[in-house]
């Protein structure tokens, strides 16, 4: 059983600083590839000029992933998830790989495109309707930070969610402590926080079922 990513750029057509987005998105993949190479099944790739694709073994990396494209690309952009087998075998260059995982990841791409959805998921999970609206709403307050708020929120999430944190983002971004509690409270992160420790804890346990 293999996790699919496929993702695609909201209205890539009528981007202005196009090859600016696609930079940031040849970056994010990366910086992906890198960062989490241990789940890495085979590696993200730009795919159709505006649009990615890779695979994963694991669930658990889901959430960490998402933060990290939204942090890079600073563009919106659709996510579909396929989670099955694959009837290939495995390969470097993922263009050579096929299987259920993919047909359910392209599926739920074009779903997410209809719908207007942040992520769809298909897949044999039993709360595969439960673990995508729970990230749906999740990515909804996401979208809904400002570049400043982004910028102190994801700060402070790469800096280990810290009292530490708090004060080196006071620092970095010159404002008072108080501000950037407010900044967390505004942004609902302790709420973030806690749908994702949940995600993460169901969704490792429903897949270990599969």
């Amino acid at each position: 059983m293999y996790i699919v990513l496929t993702g695609d750029l909201k209205s890539s057509k009528k981007i202005e600083n196009r090859s600016i987005v696609q930079e940031n998105l040849k970056t994010a993949l990366n910086y992906i590839n890198y960062e989490f190479s241990d789940y890495i099944a085979t590696e993200f790739k730009i795919i159709g000029g505006d649009g990615f694709q890779g695979m994963i073994s694991s669930p658990i990396i889901i959430f960490d992933l998402y933060f990290t494209l939204f942090e890079k690309i600073d563009h919106p952009f659709y996510l579909g998830i396929g989670i099955g087998e694959i009837s290939t075998r495995l390969s470097e260059n993922i263009e050579e790989i096929d299987g259920k995982a993919f047909h359910f990841s392209s599926n739920a791409l074009e779903i997410a495109k209809r719908k207007k959805r942040w992520i769809v998921i298909e897949s044999r999970l039993v709360y595969n309707d439960l673990f995508e609206s729970v990230l749906n709403l999740s990515f909804e307050i996401m979208w809904d930070w400002t570049k400043r708020r982004k910028e102190i929120i994801i700060f402070y999430r790469k800096n280990q969610e810290s009292s530490t944190a708090i004060e080196e983002a006071s620092i970095k971004f010159k404002v008072k402590t108080r501000t950037i509690y407010h900044t967390l409270e505004s942004g609902k992160y302790s709420l973030l926080k806690y749908a994702e420790n949940t995600f993460k804890k169901a969704i490792n346990e429903d897949w270990s079922k599969l």
